[in-house]
C-alpha cells in the first residue's frame, strides 16, 4: 500500500518539528514522541490528522517550499524562497521554457525552476565545483522527477553549450566574467537574472555588463515579514530573515541597428 504514497510527504506538528520523508528510502519515521511507519501513514492518508502518545501531527504530501528549506541537504547556501519566486516571475519561467542557470550550488534554485518548466522544458545547470555534483543528483530526486535536468561540471565562463535560451539566472562569485557566454547563449529579448551578495559585486556588475547589449530593467532587494498567528496577539515574528541578495534582471538586445530616416530617391 505504500507505493500510493508520493515520492515525499511531511510530517508536521505545525510548531518546531517538521520532517521531510522520502518514502522510498525508509519504513518508519521517528518523531519528537514516538514513531509510525509508512504503512500506517498510508492506511489513514495524505492531509490526515494523527496522534503519538497524545500528540497531534500533520502528514501532507511535500510541497516545493518544504522540498527545498528541509528536504534538501545543504553544503552551499540556497536561494531563499522570498527570492525564488520573483526570480521565476521576473525571468518568465513557466511549462516549456529552456532555462540556463551557472552556479548550481546544492541544486535548490534547480529544483524550483526544474519544477516549473516541467517535463516541456529543460533546465541546464552549469555548477564548477566537481565535489558538490554528487550531492546535486542526490537533492535531485527521485531521477525521474528531474528528467528535464541537464547537469555540467563546468565553469561558465568556459563557454555554455546550449543557444538560443529562453532565460538564464547566475548565483556566482563574480558573474561579469559569464555576462559573454550568457550572452550568446541567450535569445533575442531572453531574460538574465543575477543574484550576488555584497554592494561592490553589484558596482562591479553594473559596471560590466555596460560592455554587452543588456537591458537592464530592474535593480532590486526582498524583503519578507511573517507573523505570528494567535488570532488575540497578532503581531510580526521576533526573527525575520534580513539581507539575502542583490537582485539584477536584463534583457538581451541584438546590436544596434541603422534605420534609414531619408526617403529613397525616385
Amino acid at each position: 500500500m505504500t507505493q500510493f504514497l508520493p515520492g515525499a510527504i511531511v510530517i508536521t506538528d505545525n510548531r518546531k518539528f517538521l520532517r521531510v520523508v522520502h518514502t522510498g528510502e525508509t519504513d518508519a519515521v521517528n518523531l519528537p514522541n514516538g514513531s509510525i511507519s509508512l504503512q500506517e501513514i498510508a492506511e489513514i492518508g495524505l492531509g490526515a490528522i494523527f496522534e503519538v502518545n497524545g500528540k497531534k501531527y500533520y502528514v501532507l504530501e511535500c510541497d516545493t517550499y518544504d522540498l527545498v528549506m528541509k528536504g534538501i541537504k545543504r553544503d552551499t547556501q540556497i536561494i531563499y524562497p522570498k527570492d525564488a519566486g520573483y526570480i521565476l516571475l521576473r525571468l518568465d519561467i513557466f511549462p516549456g521554457k529552456n532555462v540556463g542557470e551557472a552556479g548550481t550550488g546544492s541544486g535548490g534554485m534547480t529544483l524550483i525552476m526544474a519544477r516549473a518548466v516541467g517535463s516541456s522544458g529543460c533546465v541546464y545547470t552549469y555548477e564548477k565545483n566537481e565535489n558538490l555534483a554528487d550531492r546535486i543528483r542526490k537533492n535531485l530526486r527521485p531521477k525521474e522527477d528531474f528528467e528535464n535536468v541537464r547537469l555540467y561540471t563546468r565553469a561558465v565562463e568556459e563557454g555554455i553549450f546550449e543557444t538560443g535560451l529562453d532565460a538564464f539566472f547566475l548565483d556566482v562569485r563574480d558573474p561579469s566574467r559569464a555576462l559573454g557566454a550568457v550572452y550568446a547563449a541567450l535569445k533575442p529579448g531572453g531574460h538574465l537574472g543575477v543574484l550576488v551578495p555584497t554592494a561592490n559585486q553589484m558596482s562591479k556588475l553594473l559596471w560590466a555588463i555596460r560592455d554587452y547589449p543588456f537591458l537592464i530593467t530592474e535593480t532590486a532587494e526582498i524583503f519578507l515579514r511573517t507573523y505570528k498567528t494567535n488570532p488575540s496577539r497578532f503581531r510580526p515574528d521576533d526573527r525575520m530573515v534580513g539581507h539575502t541578495g542583490y537582485l539584477l534582471f536584463a534583457r538581451v538586445l541584438q546590436e544596434s541597428v541603422r534605420l534609414k530616416t531619408e526617403p529613397d530617391p525616385e
